[in-house]
């Protein structure tokens, strides 16, 4: 029976952590997005969405790609502590600027855009889970590859918000208290972080120089445009409706099936994430397509199954006011089984080989189409729910298409 490598088992052990942190990510809101939708109703819920809409731009700033060359300098540095000491605190000296200039940017978007009139204090108390995530050093964690670490104390942290939202939201008024708990799970992964980095990896932060924060950001800036123009495309969707008139109850009916699809999408990042690092060192571009060969029919499979239940799952998840929920879930799912494939041949595969910037160009072109799709659809006043999901399929279609393209011309160049 052949034996499985060291580097095999460290891939194998970190893909069932990230997995055993998404799903705490997953099975989590499960109990609080059912008890949320009836407790808060379609238009509160719909002021969470919109928000929620609004915090992954400034999340995207505040995380500025380190997430992805965080984690590549730090696996390259592994083995030298002083070397991730400053690379560490370089960039969470970065994040907090960033944070900062964040809270400069929404301040003066909410006191102009009509929008955001009635939830400025909302908005404003959302940001503040954000700023927290500043000092939460991730990319250490995945570089150095002590995925263990993240997982038990991300678990933590999921017990803590769940329970205090339960606890503290019991009428449709106190939707605040949601960003202030997540602000509480999010301190908890702070202190837990550096108290591991500091006790158990001998590290401490230090001072970080203006011109070590200028070179992390240097480095940080081509994923930075990559993920920036995700959000864009994702997230803007949410915002356009917003700004084009619709109320915050519609908003809510389109954004728990967007919710429901998003939490199917993140059930296949665990896969890509943890493969960066070791597709980063090892190449091993033929696990990638034997995962695709296992898991894409079982997925395509799922995806059917999901929409001929779809009324089902959106009376059990959402209640009776999201109903009409249910024709958005479906005309969802196809993206659902592009995910896998698009995340794998995105940093993983492309970034392997040396062609990060074909994966950060995939994003692009996929933001250029949706921008001008949206614009079309605003000028012929057809800029709808159904019309905004149909583009945005299309556009996580080109993505895909244009990155197994990429890496399959790319890869013959590289050998």
């Amino acid at each position: 029976m052949k034996r499985i490598s060291n580097n095999n088992k460290t891939l194998l052990f970190n893909t069932v952590m990230m997995y055993i942190t998404m799903a705490s990510s997953f099975l989590f809101p499960l109990l609080t997005f059912p008890y949320l939708t009836r407790t808060l109703g379609a238009e509160n819920y719909g002021i969470v969405v919109l928000s929620n809409a609004v915090m992954q731009y400034f999340q995207l700033l505040i995380d500025f790609g380190f997430i992805l060359s965080g984690t590549a300098a730090c696996s390259k540095y592994r083995d030298d502590k002083e070397k991730l000491q400053n690379i560490t605190s370089a960039i969470v000296y970065s994040k907090l600027t960033l944070s900062i200039v964040g809270l400069v940017i929404l301040s003066t978007l909410i006191s102009t855009l009509d929008i955001f009139r009635g939830k400025e204090l909302f908005i404003i108390v959302s940001y503040l889970p954000l700023i927290f995530t500043s000092f939460v050093p991730d990319f250490l964690f995945r570089g150095i590859e002590k995925m263990g670490t993240i997982t038990f104390r991300t678990i933590t942290a999921k017990l803590v918000y769940t329970a205090m939202i339960f606890i503290l939201v019991r009428n449709a008024d106190s939707y605040y208290f949601i960003p202030l708990s997540l602000a509480v799970s999010n301190l908890i992964i702070v202190l837990w972080s550096w108290s591991y980095i500091i006790k158990k990896l001998k590290m401490k932060p230090v001072r970080a120089s203006i011109r070590s924060i200028r070179q992390q950001l240097k480095e940080s800036k081509t994923f930075f445009a990559s993920r920036i123009a995700t959000t864009v495309y994702s997230a803007s969707n949410i915002f356009v409706l917003g700004l084009f008139g619709y109320s915050d109850s519609s908003i809510g009916i389109y954004g728990a099936a967007n919710t429901l699809t998003n939490y199917g999408k993140s059930m296949f990042s665990p896969v890509a994430d943890s493969l960066y690092p070791y597709m980063v060192k090892n190449k091993n571009h033929k696990l990638v397509k034997k995962i695709l060969a296992i898991m894409l029919p079982a997925i395509i499979i799922g995806c059917i199954a999901l929409a001929l239940l779809s009324p089902f799952v959106i009376k059990i998840m959402c209640g009776e006011e999201f109903m009409e929920s249910v024709p958005y879930f479906q005309l969802m799912i196809p993206m659902l089984a592009m995910t896998l494939p698009s995340y794998l041949y995105g940093f993983p595969m492309l970034g392997s080989i040396g062609r990060n910037d074909k994966a950060n160009k995939s994003v692009f072109i996929g933001a250029a189409f949706h921008f001008m799709a949206l614009g079309i659809l605003f000028l012929t006043r057809t800029l709808n729910f159904y019309n905004i999901i149909i583009t945005t399929t299309i556009t996580e279609s080109i993505i895909m298409i244009y990155r197994v393209i990429c890496f399959k011309k790319c890869s013959k160049n590289h050998k």
